[in-house]
């Protein structure tokens, strides 16, 4: 199966989700403990932070998390700690498709 390789990560062209764009200073952004699931620069960010914890590099894998985050994280799951151990949790489950 072919897959798109992106060595320095993913850009808003990539996401299949509507979300607002507000200028975010990049290093607030970065030390941010909580994800605003509405924002696309925070999605995006945190994202291409846990591909890269992951070891993970494929578009199919890229819109996988992002369906994840965006239909079936639970809505009380805020921290972006616990959103990443909610992903490696239910990366397997059915519910993506």
């Amino acid at each position: 199966m072919f897959t798109i390789q992106y060595k320095q990560g993913f850009d808003k062209d990539c996401l299949t989700y509507t979300y607002k764009w507000e200028a975010v200073n990049k290093t607030s952004l970065k030390n941010k403990k909580m994800l605003d699931r509405t924002n696309g620069a925070e999605v995006l960010r945190f994202i291409n932070e846990f591909f890269s914890s992951q070891n993970l590099s494929s578009l199919l894998s890229f819109k996988k998390a992002e369906s994840l985050i965006y239909n079936h994280l639970p809505i009380n799951i805020k921290d972006k700690k616990e959103i990443t151990v909610w992903l490696l949790k239910n990366w397997d489950t059915e519910f993506y498709r």
